[in-house]
């Protein structure tokens, strides 16, 4: 599956209710229909110019969920594009696992109400702003951000995923609708993300070492 980069000018407000009517639209179809849920290709068609920041915002937005192995999947969906963020590129394609990933229907009208209150929230409050944040030269700079918040997701900490998640959902927003503020507040959701990792393991580093003081005590 591809996906056409982003092109030209970010999306206006406008667009961003446009797409919130359309997937509030398309949850109403959903909990009349039932049936086996949304796949990440279907979310990406109800986008229809589909970006690179719509990619980044959908992949930190699985990472959320409270499914098994999902962090893993879309982890390494994230690295592959930061890759292609750095580079640039105009075409996405989509690994057939990622773009196959299926949420049940309690898990589908979840995302289409998600989806259809951050565009309705993003075309009210979010406009073009501090375009230095965004200027080409600091793309690799970005790509190496989104490259970190994927291993911080990746790695097996207690709810390690979360803030890092909004983070690069923030990023891509900020690209989307070329708001420089919302690219700033990724860079703090992260920052705290990863101060949570840090001292997490911290703590649990003096944990496991009292433990083996006590057993070795213990051991005599």
């Amino acid at each position: 599956m591809t996906t056409s980069a982003e092109a030209g000018a970010a999306p206006s407000r406008h667009e961003s209710l446009r797409l919130a009517r359309r997937f509030r639209r398309a949850l109403s179809d959903a909990k009349a229909a039932g049936g086996a849920g949304l796949t990440l290709h279907d979310l990406l068609a109800l986008h229809g110019h589909a970006s690179i920041a719509t990619l980044l915002m959908l992949y930190a937005l699985f990472c959320l969920l409270p499914v098994g192995g999902v962090g893993n999947v879309f982890g390494v969906a994230l690295w592959l594009l930061s890759w292609q963020w750095a580079k640039g590129q105009r075409q996405l394609t989509l690994p057939r696992r990622v773009a196959s990933f299926r949420l049940n229907s309690r898990w589908s009208c979840a995302a289409l109400r998600g989806l259809a209150v951050m565009y309705r929230s993003a075309g009210r409050w979010l406009r073009p702003r501090w375009p230095v944040v965004q200027a080409h030269w600091t793309q690799p700079w970005w790509a190496g951000w989104i490259a970190l918040q994927a291993l911080v997701i990746f790695l097996p900490v207690p709810l390690g995923n979360t803030l890092p998640a909004f983070s690069l959902v923030a990023l891509g927003l900020g690209r989307l609708l070329a708001d420089g503020a919302m690219c700033v507040a990724s860079l703090a959701l992260g920052a705290l993300g990863m101060v949570y990792m840090y001292g997490l393991g911290r703590v649990t580093w003096e944990l496991t070492l009292d433990m083996a003081a006590v057993v070795a005590r213990w051991l005599g």
